[in-house]
């Protein structure tokens, strides 16, 4: 990157790094449909820094479409959608190149979907086709962000059939070993003779020294480390006994801040495990076409196997110390992580071995491995779907019932269906509902989703608030929900962070939301 591009970005990479922001320019991102919340998304994937996108939309624009859409003016009124704000929206970030497609939707090839790292469906197109986008991308292992904005309300639905986040950014859980500290750093430890220190350097001895001595010395005294709450207790004023003077001698205290370090077992997650005893990577589905993060977990499971712990991360946190002191010990931490990593990416070399691919790691292979070390204590996989409802959500939605229709729970679940009815009746009527299609309305919820018409008053109330407040153009509404919106887009498109999975539902009347899982 250039120093110019270090400066323009520099907030964003301090939250995912040159390697999130290469992955972010790299990115294809398509928006089919250019309303007022698609232009919000897209608005902020430009700013920073997403390489490519194009807006699929063949609608001409109308007085309607400036109702709360920033990016179009007057004299785009009859001009192309998707082209005057491909143009408007290029003006943001010089960086981002835009695409117009404005052919209709059934014109489009199959083969234009390959181009896109993430395709984003805004507001509504027809419910039959959205189901033949869903099939063809779950297959082809693109991510769907179905985003919707009905009145006060909005839904965003993640269609993905895995998430694989290796750089989770979750926890700052730092793997010190005080507990199964490996021969070099047992030998440093030795070399503290605390008792013979002077004042000076008594005070400037880093308190993972401090840590592992004192557990070492409870261990041979209780026959193990601290493992109950009154032990755990004992064990702290047991460190700051070792103290001279607790009130000047900073390490001593952070020793005792830190004191969980000591009896935190080093051991491997349950995720993790769950992971490595995952069918995927059993030598008989191991093949040319596993992707490279499972061929990973492969070589992670053998590692464990071998030296009985993860990799070692090799960072420290900051502590009190004297420079020479400090360095020594990250020193330490750091070999230690360079002596795991090549035996780690030897691993790797064998299972790649296993399943025939002799042509070596490539340069963007070894970085993936690089941050795979580092990040392996957390690591995220989750399976997705390729509904949009389920049995069990339309139940949910139905059980909450309530006689009393003015301190009843307010039914999110009904704003998820009520969005996903208000896309049917347009599709069976050419237009909106209105306040007079109540009624309609309500039967054709019970006609797409196979169930009795008798309906939580929660329920009902939320129909109604759609159909009177059944515009898509709110810009409060759309503002927020494209800023929600384009935020996990980019955990798809940098690879950090964990990602929706896979329904949020926002009520703007009461600024409340909430998650569920398809």
């Amino acid at each position: 990157m250039t120093i110019d591009k270090s400066n323009k970005y520099d907030r964003q990479l301090r939250l995912w790094a040159s390697t999130g922001q290469s992955n972010l320019e790299l990115s294809h991102i398509c928006l089919i449909n250019g309303t007022t919340t698609g232009s919000e998304i897209l608005k902020n994937l430009i700013l920073p820094g997403i390489g490519n996108f194009t807006i699929i939309d063949d609608k001409e624009i109308t007085t309607n479409d400036l109702a709360g859409n920033f990016f179009l003016t007057n004299d785009n009124i009859g001009q192309l959608r998707a082209s005057a704000l491909c143009e408007s929206l290029m003006e943001l970030n010089e960086d981002s190149k835009g695409h117009a497609i404005t052919d209709s939707l059934d014109e489009i090839d199959d083969s234009v979907w390959d181009r896109f790292n993430v395709v984003v469906v805004s507001d509504y197109i027809d419910p039959e086709f959205l189901d033949t986008l869903k099939t063809k991308l779950f297959k082809k292992e693109i991510p769907l962000f179905i985003v919707n904005t009905v009145g006060f309300y909005g839904t965003i639905n993640l269609i993905i059939n895995e998430i694989t986040v290796i750089e989770t950014h979750t926890s700052q859980l730092f793997d010190l070993r005080i507990d199964q500290p490996w021969q070099e750093l047992s030998e440093l430890s030795d070399s503290y003779q605390l008792d013979s220190l002077d004042d000076s350097d008594h005070a400037h001895v880093p308190y993972v020294i401090i840590l592992m001595q004192a557990l070492r010395s409870w261990s041979d005294s209780h026959n193990g480390p601290p493992t109950t709450m009154t032990e755990k207790r004992q064990f702290k004023k047991f460190v700051q006994d070792q103290s001279r003077n607790f009130t000047f001698e900073t390490n001593f205290n952070e020793a005792v801040s830190s004191v969980f370090r000591a009896y935190q077992k080093t051991q491997v997650p349950s995720m993790v495990k769950s992971l490595m005893n995952n069918d995927k990577i059993s030598d008989k589905n191991l093949n040319n076409e596993t992707p490279f993060f499972w061929i990973l977990i492969r070589a992670l499971k053998s590692f464990v196997e071998l030296y009985g712990n993860l990799p070692l991360p090799g960072t420290l946190p900051d502590m009190a110390s004297d420079t020479n002191n400090y360095i020594t010990l990250q020193n330490l931490y750091r070999d230690k992580a360079a002596k795991d990593k090549e035996l780690f990416i030897e691993e790797v070399k064998r299972v790649l071995t296993i399943i025939g691919r002799l042509d070596g790691l490539t340069a963007l292979e070894i970085e993936l491995i690089n941050i795979f070390c580092k990040n392996s204590h957390s690591i995220h996989v989750t399976s997705g779907s390729s509904q949009m409802t389920s049995k069990s959500l339309l139940e949910q939605m139905l059980s909450n019932k309530s006689n009393d229709y003015d301190n009843e729970e307010y039914n999110h679940l009904a704003i998820y269906f009520g969005i996903m009815t208000f896309n049917h009746f347009i599709k069976q009527n050419n237009h909106v509902p209105e306040e007079s299609d109540y009624d309609n309305f309500i039967k054709l919820f019970s006609e797409v989703f196979e169930c009795h018409p008798d309906l939580p008053l929660s329920a009902l109330k939320t129909f109604k608030e759609i159909v009177c407040h059944s515009s898509s153009h709110y810009h409060n509404i759309s503002s927020l929900m494209g800023g929600i919106a384009s935020q996990e887009v980019l955990k798809i498109a940098t690879s950090q962070y964990v990602p929706l999975d896979n329904l949020y539902v926002f009520d703007g009347i009461r600024s409340q939301s909430d998650k569920y899982k398809i």
